[in-house]
């Protein structure tokens, strides 16, 4: 399998090595895009908190590129001037300001003190504000202290506050030209986990064996932990292991499906690509590689289907259609977004689907991800790989032959 490892750091002025960061353009093309979206909510100013987790980050993370293992930053971002970001350290501040093109105006300190005396600083006491990570966090009721929502409350008695999750995840689901350059390289870094995982699968290793190899991999592409790498063996699966090593041995005839996804400035692509362990007369291998052939067909029709200005839901109803021509049950996430992790939509078929009637644009980065059993054998595989919607349609930014895989 042809591999393809981008450097994590960059070049900075004067020859200094930093870390990634987006340029000064890329910072103006989705500045403007929020504040659109801003006054098409009648928002004077956005508060977006920094999370501990890296999903809870996104937000604040999209506004000023802080994040990570470390902790995100808060952003005040006003509808015109300069946002400003708070760190909570000193330390902090200046790691990031060392490395970063953006942003420019920073400070550190309590967020409960430093975040309403910037908001009056800007002439917003008064205002409309939008909050990120008060409510709809994915996996978690919000993500701001009780204690520090108080203080920032208290301090700002005339402000009215509202929800703004939706304004950045519409924001966030349209992404530029150096963003998917970025999800890219993490789909290059996925692939070559995925060539370690055929390399070192085989009946009798454990999981966990394969789970670390799997990971160095990706730690070596990025210079960043993945933010997701769960195995399921033994036919589980792909979120079954819950991104742990687990000491499970791998049973000749078991499948091993997986969800990888490696960050690189915090971005996540997911790819998935089940292999049967064993060998090519293993018990299941015919019925694993009849599931495999559709997952890939179905993945394939998919990409070619999409195109700008078709729905979410238009994709969904298409998935349900072609799984239910291959005779197999489809299920799972099928629109896995690609970003700074809690990107939307991700969403699977079912009647809780949410975001159905979101249209697909010229920019939208996903994963398609085709989990399916065939109701003729039982047998389950899936395929995934990150697409980028371009004027035409759907380019996959992977480059690995789809294929069923036995390892031999």
């Amino acid at each position: 399998m042809e591999t393809f490892r981008a450097d994590p750091f960059m070049t900075g002025p004067g020859g200094r090595r930093v870390l990634r960061s987006f340029s000064l353009e890329e910072r103006d093309r989705r500045y403007a895009r929020v504040r659109e979206l801003m006054a098409s909510e009648g928002l004077d100013a956005i508060l977006a908190p920094g999370g501990d987790g890296a999903e809870p980050q996104a937000p604040s993370r999209y506004l000023c590129q802080v994040g990570g293992v470390q902790a995100g930053a808060w952003v005040v971002f006003p509808a015109s001037g300069e946002p400003a970001v708070v760190f909570s350290s000193e330390r902090h501040m200046r790691m990031w300001t060392d490395n970063l093109a953006w942003p420019t105006e920073t400070v550190w300190g309590e967020a409960s003190a430093l975040v309403p005396e910037r908001v009056k600083a800007l002439g917003l006491a008064g205002a409309r504000i939008g909050v990120a990570g008060m409510a709809s966090v994915r996996r978690a009721e919000g993500v701001i202290p009780y204690e520090t929502w108080s203080r920032i409350t208290r301090a700002l008695p005339k402000a009215s506050f509202v929800a703004a999750e939706e304004v950045l995840d519409r924001a966030r689901v349209v992404k530029g030209a150096e963003e998917v350059a970025v999800l890219e390289a993490v789909t290059r870094a996925n692939e070559d986990a995925i060539a370690k995982m055929m390399e070192t699968a085989r009946p009798g290793v454990e999981e966990a064996a394969v789970w670390v190899e799997m990971n160095d991999v990706l730690v070596r592409h990025t210079a960043e932990y993945p933010s997701r790498l769960s195995l399921g063996s033994n036919d589980r699966r792909a979120n079954a292991g819950n991104a742990a090593a687990l000491p499970i041995g791998l049973e000749d005839g078991g499948v091993v499906s997986q969800e990888i996804a490696a960050s690189l400035q915090g971005y996540q692509a997911q790819s998935n690509h089940s292999i049967l362990v064993g060998l090519a007369g293993s018990a299941n291998a015919d019925a694993y590689r009849e599931a495999m052939t559709v997952a890939v067909d179905v993945f394939q029709a998919l990409v070619a289907w999409v195109k700008p200005g078709k729905t979410v839901g238009e994709l969904l109803e298409e998935y349900a259609r072609l799984g239910e021509e291959a005779g197999a049950d489809v299920g799972g996430v099928m629109m896995h977004t690609n970003g700074l992790a809690g990107d939307r939509p991700r969403v699977g078929v079912g009647p809780n689907a949410h975001s159905r009637e979101w249209v697909i644009e010229q920019g939208w980065t996903f994963t398609i991800k085709t989990g399916l059993a065939m109701r003729s054998t039982g047998a389950y595989a899936q395929v995934g790989d990150p697409v980028t919607v371009e004027a035409g349609g759907a380019r996959r930014l992977g480059r690995r032959k789809l294929e069923p895989f036995v390892t031999g």
